[in-house]
């Protein structure tokens, strides 16, 4: 019997000589957000690398009888995709490792956790650690960053807990620390917390060199935020309160609706707050306002993730489409049950006026940011609002496209764009040589139609071929 020791000396061999082959991808059409379309190209990839980009045909590419050939003849070969907001742990019944094999299989090759508490996210990151050539890339915030009363604190229906605690007494300095000890990516901050403390960790956050994205305290004027030092936004949310005619007499209203007189719950406090203001404001925007401030956000460069999957939920109700319900077939039984009940519930429910407001204001708010300069980061908030992971994102790209961008721009929203929100565009989002070996190839153009992005011939993720 061989010892142990042979065995694994064995497997790194064998292992080695799997990593030293490449991958070869011939006579593709690469696209990506920043260079031309380029036809009848080789691309060869080595490890976790792209080493090469030639003409198909030239006599610089060397294929070796190790290495694998993908022919891509008439196929489309861009960057692999993100989803750029998703709560891994949201629904406890829908585990990670599905959620993962959903994402691969769409051809996210990286995804942005933006809310969780860490206890309850670590076993995701530790599989993800551990099996790395199966899993998307993972960034994430660690918890949600709220004041009190926090809105994500567990025990109100459909708001687990996601969330923290800080006020001007904790030390912020050391709760980060702490957080980066842990691993996040940057972090998230939430509604109620108050403007001394958000002020104050966006200081911290800025000298930890961590970006910060937000939903804008409701405490807080917009721009306050923004030069407090505020690197994101998500959902567009409170942008419409920023943007009425009475900006800053609802302002007022919202800090002594704050004070909680009432003792409600985190949860139920910022409900009754935005259905007070929200809609209100809806009807009440000044657009010459509203568009000083997404200038200043594109001066500022504050990244925007529209989450038009969920902004659109009430009135889009993708959950009512039997082909959309046909996903949940993917999902673990429980999950697939529960939302396939409440699917056939809530179509049957009226769209309300309301809903549809929200939805045109998201769709003319995405057009002006897209008009002015604004970053544009592609995220879904799966698997919130039956948004199946995966292929919710390819459903905010569509909406991105509905709301006026072109197909190119919405495939930078998914590519390059969050790369850039952690600087890491010199390794990640376009088709270059020295970077990542994330690829996605494509039957079909996503220039002519960006539901091409769901027309997928194969997922390359980390140099392994996954499909």
């Amino acid at each position: 019997m061989r010892s142990p020791f042979f065995l694994l000396t064995l497997f790194i061999f064998l292992f080695s000589l799997q990593a030293s082959s490449g991958i070869i991808i011939e006579n593709a059409t690469l696209i990506d957000a920043t260079a031309s379309v380029r036809e009848n190209m080789t691309v060869v990839l080595q490890g976790d690398e792209i080493r090469s980009i030639e003409k198909s045909g030239s006599k610089n590419i060397t294929i070796e009888d190790k290495d694998t050939v993908i022919d891509a003849t008439g196929k489309f070969l861009i960057p692999g995709l993100w989803d750029a907001h998703v709560h891994l742990t949201f629904i406890p019944e829908l585990d990670y490792e599905t959620a993962y094999s959903l994402f691969i299989m769409n051809g996210i090759t990286s995804i942005r956790d933006t809310g969780a508490a860490l206890r309850k996210l670590q076993p995701a990151i530790d599989f993800a650690n551990e099996n790395p050539h199966i899993t998307p890339r993972l960034f994430f915030s660690g918890p949600l960053i709220d004041g009190n009363p926090r809105v994500y604190k567990g025990g109100e229906p459909g708001f687990p807990e996601l969330s923290i605690e800080v006020n001007e007494s904790t030390d912020l300095e050391a709760l980060v620390d702490e957080l980066i000890k842990e691993g996040v990516s940057f972090l998230k901050t939430y509604e109620m917390l108050s403007p001394g403390t958000f002020i104050k960790l966006l200081g911290i956050a800025k000298q930890k060199n961590l970006r910060v994205t937000s939903h804008i305290p409701l405490s807080m004027d917009l721009i306050d935020a923004v030069d407090a030092g505020l690197g994101g936004m998500q959902h567009i949310r409170n942008l419409d309160l920023a943007c009425a005619e009475n900006a800053e007499e609802i302002l007022v209203q919202r800090q002594e609706l704050l004070k909680n007189l009432d003792l409600l719950p985190g949860s139920a406090l910022r409900s009754k707050i935005h259905q007070s203001q929200r809609y209100a404001a809806l009807g009440n925007i000044d657009d010459n306002r509203c568009n000083k401030i997404i200038k200043y956000l594109a001066t500022n460069n504050v990244f925007q993730t529209p989450t038009l999957t969920i902004n659109t939920v009430g009135s889009k109700r993708f959950f009512a489409d039997s082909k959309w319900q046909d996903t949940y077939k993917l999902l673990p039984n429980e999950v697939q049950k529960s939302w396939l009940d409440s699917s056939v519930n809530l179509s049957q429910q009226p769209v309300s006026k309301n809903n549809k407001m929200f939805q045109d204001w998201s769709f003319k708010i995405v057009s002006l940011f897209n008009k002015h300069g604004v970053k544009i980061i592609a995220g879904t908030d799966t698997p919130i609002g039956f948004l199946t992971p995966g292929f919710s994102l390819h459903k905010e790209l569509e909406l991105l496209v509905e709301a006026g961008l072109t197909p190119l721009q919405a495939l930078r929203s998914a590519t390059i764009t969050p790369a850039e929100f952690f600087n890491l565009e010199n390794k990640m989002g376009t088709i270059e040589t020295g970077k990542y070996a994330d690829l996605v190839i494509l039957n079909s153009s996503p220039l002519e139609d960006i539901k091409n992005t769901q027309d997928i011939y194969k997922v390359i993720l980390k140099g392994r071929i996954q499909n």
